[in-house]
Order: structure tokens, then C-alpha cells, then sequence
């Protein structure tokens, strides 16, 4: 069974490399991220956007993290669009969880780099948290670039996304992800389709001025219906 990547894939893939071994290592945990995305168009310029998530640390062994949120996606004139929503979020905070409440403003523009389809979403969080934690708000930047070609017998097809988050309350840059990893259609059709998701992710995090990461396994099922 041949594997065949383009050279430009190569070149995505050796940047990738470089820019992981260039982070910082001041410490490494080990974790994952269970994802679950829906998509349902309700016209031609409207559409409802779901997700689900489950994270784990200290391998598969503490589940500490996990949201759903709902969202109105409207299309604006290509490449654009604009989402408005409401996540829920849950952290485990020694025996106890808190509750976070987050709506979110977003605006996607999606084209095409190097052979592949390339995405890029802004986004404005308002984070408001149970109990006496100070209210937050955060900017996330997600560039995710997905190749037209698949690679194997699998029909795999190989992607990257690189997301930082900025913290507006205290004006700081503290986190990164980094993610590289294969996804496959399950099943494909005019009505709609069911995508899998497999990946590598570096996360890193800022804690007292100092970077710490995690290296997590990214799994994802997408669940698209246009009828």
C-alpha cells in the first residue's frame, strides 16, 4: 500500500515539525479531546450549528472538561460568514465541577491555499463563570487547512490547525493549539454526510508566566445534513 504526499504537503508537514520542536517544554502532560460537530441548513444562507466536547488529562484516566453549545450560522457574501451562539462548559475544580456560561460572535472566511481548502474563524468569547471567578473575555483564531487529496488505500485525508486564544481581561496570549491529523468520510451524499476525525494535538498553556503543554489525541465525528 503506497502513500503518496505532494510536495506541498510535505512542506505543511515540516513546518508543522519545526514550529512543534521550536515550542517551549517546561512541562508535558498527556490528555484528549472528544469532539462532535452538526451542521443542519435550514436555507440557502442559514444554517445551525452544534457542538459537543469531552477532555480528558493524565492520559484517558480524569475526565475534568467538557461543553455543548448551539449556534445560528448565517452565510454572508462568499467567503464569509457570521455565527452567534451559546456554549455551556463544565470544569472539574477539585470534588466539585463550575459551571461557565459563554456566548460567543464569530466570523469564518474560507478559501483555498496550496491545493487545499483553508479556513479562518474569529471569534469573541464572554466568559462567565459560577461562583466568585472573575469574569472573562477571550479572542480565539482557528486556521485549519485540509488537503484535496487523500492519501492510502483508507482514503485518509490530511489536515492542520493551528488556534491561539488572547485574553482581553488581562491582555494576554495564553494558549496555542497545535493539531495535525487525517480525517475520512464515513459517509458521503447529496443529503449529507458523517466525517471522522483522528489527530495529534501540542496544547499549550500559559500558567505564572510560564509554558506548560500536553500532548492530546484528537478524535472528531462531524455530522453534516443538508436536507
Amino acid at each position: 500500500m503506497n502513500i503518496i504526499f505532494s510536495s506541498r504537503t510535505r512542506l505543511l508537514v515540516a513546518i508543522f515539525i519545526s514550529t512543534l520542536l521550536s515550542l517551549p517544554t517546561h512541562a508535558t502532560e498527556t490528555g484528549s479531546s472528544h469532539n462532535l460537530f452538526y451542521l443542519n441548513k435550514l436555507d440557502d444562507s442559514s444554517f445551525f450549528v452544534g457542538r459537543a466536547n469531552l477532555v480528558t488529562r493524565e492520559g484517558f484516566s480524569d475526565t475534568f472538561f467538557g461543553y455543548i453549545d448551539a449556534n445560528y450560522r448565517y452565510k454572508l457574501s462568499d467567503p464569509w460568514a457570521l455565527e452567534v451562539g451559546y456554549r455551556h462548559a463544565f470544569l472539574e475544580l477539585g470534588n466539585n465541577w463550575r459551571e461557565e456560561y459563554r456566548p460567543m460572535l464569530s466570523l469564518y472566511w474560507q478559501g483555498k491555499l496550496f491545493s487545499g481548502k483553508f479556513s479562518n474563524r474569529h471569534r469573541i468569547e464572554w466568559r462567565y463563570f459560577e461562583g466568585n471567578a472573575k469574569d472573562r473575555q477571550r479572542y480565539r483564531n482557528e486556521s485549519v487547512w485540509t488537503s484535496q487529496h487523500s492519501v492510502t488505500g483508507y482514503q485518509l485525508t490530511p489536515f492542520i490547525e493551528e488556534e491561539f486564544f488572547y485574553d482581553i481581561t488581562d491582555s494576554e496570549l495564553n494558549s496555542n493549539w497545535l493539531t495535525l491529523g487525517v480525517s475520512k468520510y464515513w459517509r458521503k451524499g447529496k443529503k449529507g454526510s458523517i466525517k471522522l476525525k483522528l489527530g495529534y494535538r501540542l496544547q499549550s498553556q500559559k500558567f505564572n508566566g510560564a509554558w506548560e503543554n500536553r500532548h492530546m489525541l484528537v478524535t472528531g465525528i462531524s455530522i453534516l445534513s443538508f436536507d
